[in-house]
């Protein structure tokens, strides 16, 4: 959402998202609203939210919404938007090439108009290209500190990933320095630097002085080390592991599509993991990002409404 600043800063505007340290740090001046994190498994959750959202739209009386979902947060929005009959211009994720996150698709399957990153073919869709800013990275130091490993935000534990990590480091496959944010992932080991969490600046200067990264799939750090020009290996989670909660959360095959252009390496365990360290100078940096034509659609949308 922070890269369509170019949209929503020339108008009176406010944020409806959940509390944690990267939107609390990122929002200090903002007008913001927090609500809980909802899940379709449990519906009773979306409830709680309606308060803060009616309080929200009280106080603001908003004439457009923009989402970049997810539909854990932006429901419960879109259905009082619907109820006003006010404009709601969602974006959905980078993440997903083939196919929409379960917000884009809920939208879609009502027929309502949603803004797309990867071109499709559905009528309910507008591609508008990556919203991410072209590369505004301090350049990549010559000397690099370290590695990075990130587990994200997710409640459910990741071990199998650290483990892997430690492993390497124990028979030598990775002498770095390594440096871990492990989430909610309880791990603690003498060969890693683990914190639990950290500022979006921190994690950008992590990964930015880092010879490598590896991260679960992510649409946020793999762009952030595309942008930094800071190779990266990608382990997804896995349903099987107790990793993720459903089998269709994390459905993500952004990594798979750049795995294909040549810019990161997917690896399920331990020995693939090193044989992609090995390998590493193979991987491509460089990749570019304009976010032109997703701004001056979404403003030339926002003035005709």
């Amino acid at each position: 959402m922070l890269n369509l600043s170019e949209v929503y800063s020339q108008y009176d505007h406010f944020w409806i998202t959940n509390s944690n340290k990267q939107t609390t740090s990122q929002l200090v001046d903002e007008r913001r609203y927090f609500i809980g994190a909802a899940h379709y498994k449990q519906p009773w959750t979306y409830l709680a939210q309606v308060p803060g959202v009616i309080r929200a739209f009280w106080r603001e009386r908003p004439t457009h919404l923009l989402s970049t979902g997810s539909g854990r947060t932006a429901l419960i929005p879109f259905l009082v938007a619907k109820a006003l009959r006010l404009p709601f211009l969602h974006v959905d994720t980078f993440s997903r090439v083939n196919g929409f996150s379960k917000f884009g698709s809920f939208l879609v399957g009502i027929r309502h108009r949603i803004f797309c990153q990867w071109e499709s073919a559905n009528k309910n869709t507008v591609y508008i290209g990556p919203i991410f800013k072209a590369n505004s990275q301090p350049e990549k130091p010559t000397k690099v500190s370290h590695i990075f490993v990130t587990l994200g935000t997710r409640t459910e534990s990741f071990s199998r990933l650290l483990t892997a990590v430690d492993a390497l480091v124990k028979d030598g496959s990775i002498t770095d320095k390594v440096i871990v944010q492990a989430g909610h992932t309880k791990f603690s080991s003498p060969n890693l630097t683990v914190f639990d969490f950290c500022s979006s600046d921190e994690i950008d200067d992590l990964i930015l002085k880092a010879r490598y990264v590896i991260t679960q799939e992510s649409a946020g750090i793999g762009t952030k080390c595309l942008k930094s020009n800071t190779r990266f290996i990608v382990m997804p989670r896995d349903y099987a592991y107790g990793e993720l909660p459903s089998q269709s959360d994390m459905n993500e095959d952004l990594h798979l599509r750049l795995e294909e252009l040549g810019y990161t390496r997917v690896i399920h365990d331990a020995s693939q993991l090193r044989e992609a360290i090995t390998k590493l100078d193979s991987i491509r940096t460089g990749f570019a990002f304009d976010n032109t034509l997703a701004i001056t659609t979404l403003k030339r949308i926002v003035e005709a409404s």
